[in-house]
């Protein structure tokens, strides 16, 4: 796995584990398994998915320094981990990370939801009608 790479979510809850397999160049799976370390359960457990302090303390134990930022950066740099939120279906929260080829969406194919088929893409720009909750921009 390279770093920056495209990684699909494989679990329904699973966008931010993507994100950082992505920016660590390892595995969905141990990505996965590290994040639950820190969460204490499942990613599909309440509260389902992660919060941003789950993937900081993550990227803080591979001694990378991020902080959490609420309004929009005037520009998102490489490594940004962005939590967006929107109109449907983004109505629920996904993470998307910023690379040098654009957005790593890993789960780029939200939208049709016909089968458990996830694809990730590099995406020029967020989601139409989305806005940031959070990101970790690195220091």
């Amino acid at each position: 796995m390279e770093k920056y790479g495209l990684v699909p979510q494989q679990d329904e809850w699973g966008c931010g584990a993507a994100c950082v397999a992505s920016l660590l160049g390892i595995s969905y799976a141990r990505a996965k398994k590290r994040l639950e370390a820190i969460k204490r359960k499942p990613l599909d457990s309440e509260p389902e998915g992660l919060e941003i302090h789950e993937i900081w303390m993550c990227l803080a134990e591979e001694e990378l320094h991020y902080i959490a930022v609420w309004q929009e950066p005037k520009k998102y740099v490489p490594g940004t981990n962005a939590c967006i939120h929107g109109e449907s279906p983004y109505d629920g929260y996904h993470y998307l990370l910023m690379t040098p080829y654009g957005w790593m969406d890993p789960y780029s194919n939200m939208e049709s939801q016909e089968d458990d088929y996830r694809s990730s893409i590099y995406r020029q720009s967020l989601p139409v009608g989305t806005a940031l909750s959070v990101a970790l921009v690195p220091r």
